[in-house]
């Protein structure tokens, strides 16, 4: 059994931070594919996904994505996910901590998908529902 990734919420995960990787590209993330399997509905190599530290605020939609990869054991940056923490690109260091807790979202992977209609049309609605109030 793996400690993270961590499921609080429908496909929303807490992890920590294990370290940083030259084998990732900087629009990808990492986590042992073992632990992926048993404690996700990732999809490695598939699924997009958002990083967010508890102190941040920035916006949703202005977040980093990311492609989630699942580490193998014969990648160096194995041994910075033994438990299934989270391994970041190099070019992300210094910005969020060795040891640090992040939430992993997929939520948009999973139930928006790239098809922002609905949310556009949600957005509209409640935007002529302010309007006809005032």
């Amino acid at each position: 059994m793996y400690r993270y990734p961590v499921e609080i919420i429908a496909d929303m995960y807490l992890s920590k931070v294990g370290g940083y990787s030259y084998e990732l590209d900087r629009n990808e993330i990492g986590i042992n594919r073992r632990a992926i399997e048993m404690n996700t509905s990732i999809i490695a190599n598939e699924t997009v996904a958002t990083l967010k530290k508890f102190e941040e605020t920035r916006p949703y939609f202005l977040r980093r994505k990311f492609i989630v990869v699942g580490i193998e054991e014969n990648m160096d940056c194995y041994e910075l996910t033994p438990n299934g923490e989270l391994v970041l690109p190099e070019d992300m260091e210094g910005s969020v901590e060795v040891g640090e807790s992040v939430i992993v979202n997929t939520v948009e992977a999973f139930r928006i998908d790239g098809d922002y209609s609905k949310v556009v049309k949600a957005i509209k609605w409640r935007l002529e529902n302010q309007i006809r109030k005032n």
